[in-house]
C-alpha cells in the first residue's frame, strides 16, 4: 500500500490543506538558527484537523552549529513531536553549499542529535544525484530513512501519479518516500506543488513519527542526558534598561536585526542561558528575533521584568529535591524556571528563583 501527498513551504500562503486531496502533507519548520516559515502553525494544524499524516521539517546549513540548528527545530515543533514524521532537507541553498562529504557529517550530527532528543529517527530528504555521489554509509548504518527526490520533467502532472525512480539508489536499499515532480496540480489549488508517494500506510507512517521510548518529548528535549542548555517556556514583558541588540539567534556571533532602544517594552515567550548569557525570543511577524537580558551571572542586568520574583540562597548540602521540597515545588518546574535541568550542578550561594 502506498499513501500520495506534497511538501510545502511559505510559498504556499493561502492553501488549506484540508482542501486538497491526498493523505499527508510535510511542512518546512525551520531553516539555519533564525528562519521559522510563517506558514507552519496553520498548515500542521489544517492538516491534522483533517485527519491526514503530518511531516515536518528542518532545512539544513553549514553557516551556523549544527547542535543550534537542531534545538531551534525542536523548539519551533516541539508540539507536533510525536503525532508527526521528522526530517531533515539535504540542499544546497544561497550561502551554504552543504551537498558534499562534510556535509554529510553534519547531517549524520543533526540526526543523531534529534535522536537523542527525542527518540524518533528523522528521515532525510536529498536528490538523487546526490544520494548517489556522497558517501552515505555512516547515515545507512543509523537507520535513518530515505526521503529521494528525481524529476523526469517540469511538465504539469494532473492529480496524483506515483511513477517508478529513473536510475537506481546506490547506498540505500529502497526509499521511504519518493518525490517525483514539482509539477504537480490538484483541484483547489491554482499553482505547482512537490508530489510525494510514501511507499506504506498510515501505519508504517505512524511507526516513523512515534517514539518507542518512554520519555514525553518535553521530557527528552528539555532533560537531555549530557543536560545541555535548553529553552524554557516563559509569557514576559521587559523594560529595557539599556539599548540592546535584537539578533537572528541566541548568540553573540547571530546577524542583528535591530537595535532596541533602551526604555523599549519587548513580550517575550521563551528564555535560555546560553554561550554565558541568558537569552530571550520575541516573536515577530515571519519569525523570532533574539536578545540577551544580560550575562549569566547577572541573568536580568540589562532589563527590569514587570513581576516580581522570589528568589533563594543555595546553601552548603540543598540538592534540588531539597530546595523543591522546601518550597512545595516540582523539582523539574523549580529547575526549568531557572534555565536549567535537574542534572546541573547547584552550588552554595547560587540564587535560584522561586516564583
Amino acid at each position: 500500500m502506498t499513501l500520495n501527498g506534497f511538501d510545502l513551504a511559505s510559498y504556499q500562503a493561502g492553501l488549506d490543506v484540508s482542501e486538497l486531496a491526498g493523505d499527508f502533507a510535510i511542512v518546512k519548520a525551520t531553516e539555519g538558527v533564525d528562519y521559522v516559515n510563517p506558514l507552519i502553525s496553520g498548515h500542521a494544524k489544517q492538516t491534522l484537523a483533517a485527519g491526514k499524516k503530518l511531516g515536518v521539517y528542518h532545512f539544513i546549513r553549514n553557516d551556523s552549529e549544527i547542535k543550534e540548528q537542531a534545538d531551534y527545530f525542536l523548539t519551533t515543533v516541539s508540539s507536533y513531536v510525536g503525532k508527526a514524521m521528522l526530517v531533515l532537507d539535504f540542499e544546497n541553498t544561497s550561502g551554504s553549499t552543504i551537498q558534499n562529504q562534510s556535509g554529510v557529517f553534519l547531517a549524520k550530527q543533526w540526526l543523531d542529535y534529534v535522536y537523542d532528543r527525542t527518540g524518533i529517527r528523522p528521515l532525510i530528504y536529498t536528490g538523487l544525484s546526490c544520494e548517489n555521489s556522497l558517501d552515505w554509509s555512516s547515515v545507512v548504518s543509523g537507520s535513518y530513512a530515505l526521503w529521494i527526490a528525481q524529476y523526469n520533467n517540469y511538465n504539469a502532472v494532473e492529480g496524483f501519479a506515483p511513477r517508478d525512480l529513473y536510475g537506481s539508489l546506490k547506498h540505500w536499499k529502497s526509499a521511504a518516500l519518493f518525490q517525483y515532480t514539482s509539477s504537480g496540480r490538484l483541484a483547489g489549488w491554482n499553482a505547482g506543488l512537490d508530489f510525494d508517494v510514501f511507499y506504506g500506510d498510515e501505519k508504517t507512517w505512524d511507526s516513523y513519527a512515534k517514539t518507542p521510548k518512554t520519555p514525553t518529548v518535553s521530557e527528552s528535549v528539555t532533560k537531555s542526558a549530557q543536560s545541555g542548555p535548553q529553552w524554557v517556556s516563559e509569557s514576559k514583558t521587559y523594560t529595557l534598561k539599556t539599548a540592546v541588540k535584537l539578533r537572528t539567534g541566541a548568540s553573540t556571533s547571530a546577524r542583528v536585526i535591530t537595535t532596541l532602544a533602551a526604555g523599549s517594552t519587548i513580550k517575550t515567550d521563551a528564555a535560555i542561558i546560553v554561550g554565558g548569557y541568558r537569552w530571550v525570543r520575541q516573536p515577530r511577524s515571519g519569525g523570532y528575533g533574539y536578545f540577551a537580558t544580560g550575562p549569566a551571572n547577572n541573568t536580568l542586568a540589562y532589563v527590569s521584568s514587570g513581576t516580581d520574583h522570589t528568589y533563594y540562597t543555595v546553601k552548603s548540602g540543598d540538592s534540588w529535591w531539597a530546595i523543591a521540597n522546601k518550597f512545595g515545588l516540582n523539582m523539574s518546574s523549580l529547575a526549568k524556571l531557572n534555565g536549567k535541568s535537574t542534572s546541573s550542578m547547584i552550588h552554595p550561594d547560587d540564587k535560584l528563583m522561586i516564583r
